[in-house]
């Protein structure tokens, strides 16, 4: 049976990205849902990507409504809540996995949420943590919306029923656990550059894409950009007369037509580009995107080169995974390669670099230049991480060194069979 509700996105007049929880049945959107998204989050100026990802999670709980029979408002204007049983009924339901159906337009998409009750597999951890957080907060601003707080109680009911969903969460492991180094290795890096050389035996694309998609993975890998960096960069970004790139935060362009817009999470900068690749920049503007149809309407670097009713847009999202995930199935080598994994090759090379000066910058000097390169907040500890996880890496390496050179030996009264 397909889901009964979805998430609709648009592009508003103003450039704005915006979505809403609608009926699939009628495509009217659902009153009480959306008076959530948009005073809750949409007012406080929270990003599009959050929104939307809320909505989804609301869509999840209104199929778990759907499916019992349950009419939410008329339950809490009975000031009848959820019992424990019905917390663990909506946990269980959180944790399976939702087949997406989706239908897209030009200017807007409609995506819904099928299959759920009869996937027997499970999301993530995080996705179950994600969505429970949504549905107790969206459960407690709709209590308190629909009746008086102070009256009977109520208030503190609501918030002990919301404080039983949260309690059902997972255990939500910190960002590090088990992800060790994520960085490439020299042996994987030169695979990967013969596979997105043009004219390679292994390179997987048609010629007329080659030289793009080496761009990609060669900006990736020198200057450390996440792909919603990459993806947003105009050619006014670039000023060959000085070699420096700017990456610029921008959130809802109107003459961007991706409804799901890239951008930057980090801070702008000015980067530096070395003549090499000033040179891929070049040949690609040149040689390249200026043959594709419809991609002088605007200035975005990167299009899509693919004939059809994209062809010159901005590269979508979609279209850059698709394109990692072909260059990870040429070799058994780069299988788990993602994009972000080049930048955490940059920051393992530039501690490397850091390491290998004969006069090594002090720690504080190395996480300011770090942060500023990255795009992240300085004093944010994340370029401490980097720090810490390259510290790690060499007193393994010593070791395992030191236990090389020692040998099988052990102390003479270990040694000893008597």
């Amino acid at each position: 049976m397909d889901a009964a509700y979805g998430v609709s996105r648009f592009i508003m007049d103003s450039g704005e990205r915006y979505c809403l929880v609608v009926d699939r049945s009628t495509g009217l959107p659902l009153y009480y849902p959306n008076l959530y998204l948009t005073t809750q989050l949409r007012n406080r100026s929270v990003a599009f990507a959050t929104i939307e990802a809320n909505a989804s999670h609301l869509v999840v709980f209104l199929r778990f409504l759907d499916r019992r029979g349950i009419h939410l408002e008329s339950r809490f204007l009975s000031k009848r809540f959820f019992a424990g049983f019905e917390l663990d009924a909506i946990r269980d339901f959180t944790q399976r996995k939702a087949y997406k159906l989706s239908t897209t337009s030009v200017r807007g998409s409609v995506s819904s949420l099928g299959g759920l009750e009869e996937s027997t597999d499970t999301v993530r951890t995080g996705t179950q943590y994600a969505r429970l957080t949504a549905i107790a907060s969206y459960l407690g601003w709709l209590g308190k919306h629909l009746l008086d707080d102070s009256e009977q109680d109520v208030g503190k009911k609501i918030d002990a029923m919301c404080g039983q969903i949260k309690a059902r969460r997972p255990v939500k492991r910190g960002r590090d656990f088990g992800r060790g180094d994520r960085s490439l290795s020299d042996e994987q890096l030169d695979i990967l550059f013969e596979v997105i050389r043009p004219g390679s035996e292994l390179n997987p694309f048609v010629e007329s894409v080659q030289r793009r998609n080496r761009l990609i993975v060669l900006l990736l890998f020198h200057l450390g950009l996440r792909a919603g960096e990459l993806l947003n960069i105009r050619i006014r970004d670039l000023d060959f007369s000085k070699n420096q790139l700017r990456i610029v935060r921008r959130a809802d362009e109107k003459d961007d037509v991706r409804i799901d817009e890239p951008n930057a999470k980090t801070l702008g900068r000015i980067l530096p580009l070395g003549d090499a690749l000033v040179k891929e920049l070049h040949d690609y503007i040149t040689k390249d995107r200026r043959k594709v149809s419809k991609s002088s309407r605007h200035d975005f670097l990167i299009v899509t080169h693919k004939a059809g009713p994209t062809c010159g847009h901005p590269m979508s999202k979609v279209g850059y995974r698709k394109l990692i995930a072909v260059v990870r199935a040429v070799s058994p080598q780069l299988y788990t390669m993602s994009g972000h994994m080049l930048r955490h090759t940059w920051n393992r090379m530039f501690s490397e670099k850091m390491d290998s000066m004969d006069l090594p910058l002090g720690e504080a000097r190395q996480e300011q230049l770090r942060s500023f390169l990255m795009g992240w907040k300085e004093g944010s500890g994340t370029a401490a991480t980097y720090n810490r996880r390259f510290i790690e890496n060499k007193g393994q390496k010593a070791s395992l060194e030191m236990q090389k050179s020692n040998g099988t030996r052990l102390p003479r009264r270990l040694n000893s069979d008597r």
